[in-house]
């Protein structure tokens, strides 16, 4: 394999979920950690989270045969929240339900042998998109909860918040401030914005040059290429089926027009009438 070289102002890219979890889910710096969690979480300076620890630290595939697995965040904070972050890239249609399933196994997977369910603990879902999910609204952070018809809250254990990236460059809308600053961070963290916000927030700063590739060992390096390698890899093969798919479904359908065709043909339409009808063109429905 050719290596490959960077700049010194070269950053890994933070989309890549590989370089997002070695920034945010990193046991070496939790203050990054825990800033990025209170800037979502919005919670009052009495409750906000002070320690925080990463229950999946490894940055390797869970097994060998699973290059594409999702590399999320597990953490836990000091009020023993279990919290999961993601970050995800392409839109495959499916977000919602597989945040479901995600927070479904948080709360399963507390649950032991024995246990009440009154001490379930808080399980929170926090999914970072680069595409927008929400197109009839212009919040750049949406928050769902379990709530009635009356707007009244049945229970504050669950909390789903969807961060919508490309928003702020269309005027999107958020409250928080050191939000949009993480956000503008992730977005491109060498962009001006930032420039100006490392001076501010140590923790942008020291985020920055966690991701600094000339402040990165080779192997660390490596990895982040490999896993950008097989993210392509992957979009490229999916881009493809959906081609394949496409192309036989036209297909299908246009051999279904023709049966339908001939089929209004011998009930004694006229061919104008079969042309209309099935969509095919004058000269096909003639060549029948």
């Amino acid at each position: 394999m050719k290596k490959r070289t960077s700049t010194p102002l070269d950053y890994m890219n933070p989309k890549v979920d590989f370089a997002f979890k070695y920034v945010f889910g990193n046991p070496d710096y939790p203050e990054i950690t825990i800033s990025l969690l209170n800037a979502v979480l919005s919670l009052p300076l009495d409750k906000q989270i002070v320690k925080v620890r990463i229950a999946n630290p490894t940055l390797g595939r869970r097994t060998q045969d699973d290059k594409y697995s999702v590399m999320d965040i597990r953490a836990i904070a000091n009020d023993n929240t279990h919290i999961n972050i993601e970050m995800q890239i392409a839109n495959k249609g499916d977000m919602i339900p597989r945040t479901l399933h995600y927070m479904s196994r948080m709360i399963s997977d507390q649950l032991k042998s024995g246990m009440p369910y009154s001490e379930l603990q808080q399980a929170i879902c926090i999914n970072f998109l680069d595409f927008e999910l929400f197109h009839s609204n212009k919040n750049i952070h949406n928050v769902f909860r379990y709530r009635n018809e009356n707007n009244e809250i049945l229970t504050n254990l669950t909390q789903i918040h969807f961060v919508e990236l490309p928003k702020i460059k269309k005027d999107g809308i958020i409250d928080n401030e050191m939000l949009k600053n993480w956000v503008n961070f992730i977005n491109d963290p060498k962009s001006k914005e930032v420039d100006m916000l490392i001076c501010e927030h140590a923790e942008i700063n020291k985020a920055r040059n966690i991701l600094s590739m000339s402040n990165l060992k080779q192997r660390i390096l490596q990895k982040y290429y490999d896993r950008q390698d097989r993210l392509l890899e992957k979009n490229s093969w999916e881009a493809y089926g959906k081609r394949q798919k496409e192309a036989g479904f036209a297909e299908g359908s246009h051999s279904k027009a023709i049966e339908t065709a001939h089929n209004l043909l011998q009930m004694g339409l006229s061919k104008e009438q079969v042309a209309q009808g099935t969509g095919l063109s004058l000269s096909e429905i003639q060549d029948l």
